[in-house]
């Protein structure tokens, strides 16, 4: 399972996670990986788009401390359902989410964690 940010523009607009330029980035890694994109689940830890209107474009603005608490219902619905046996957390406001509290990637990077229920996120 492999958890990111937020939805970003492209993504809003397609209703599925990692579709845009992120997307495509995070395609061609697990190409190099040799991971199957259709044997992960992806998701987001916020599940809207946060944004700020700039002319006709709308630009990513991270979200804040209540958005991610509002939004953990829905990972850890996924998590239930899903039991993957390691997830990875793309970035400080997903491995928030999933740890329920605020963490420096710096500090955990190249270690495996343990979640509450036992799953490993990366």
């Amino acid at each position: 399972m492999f958890v990111g940010e937020q939805p970003g523009d492209q993504e809003d607009l397609a209703g599925r996670p990692f579709v845009g330029p992120a997307g495509q980035l995070f395609e061609r890694a697990l190409e190099q990986a040799g991971v199957d994109r259709s044997a992960t689940y992806v998701t987001n830890a916020v599940k809207h788009f946060k944004f700020e209107q700039n002319g006709k474009r709308r630009i990513h603005a991270k979200p804040n401390g209540a958005e991610i608490a509002a939004c953990r219902w829905w990972i850890e619905q996924e998590l239930a359902l899903i039991r993957p046996p390691i997830i990875v957390a793309l970035g400080a406001t997903a491995a928030r989410s999933l740890f329920g509290k605020i963490v420096t990637i710096s500090s955990m990077r190249g270690s495996a964690q343990k979640l509450e229920d036992g799953a490993r996120p990366g």
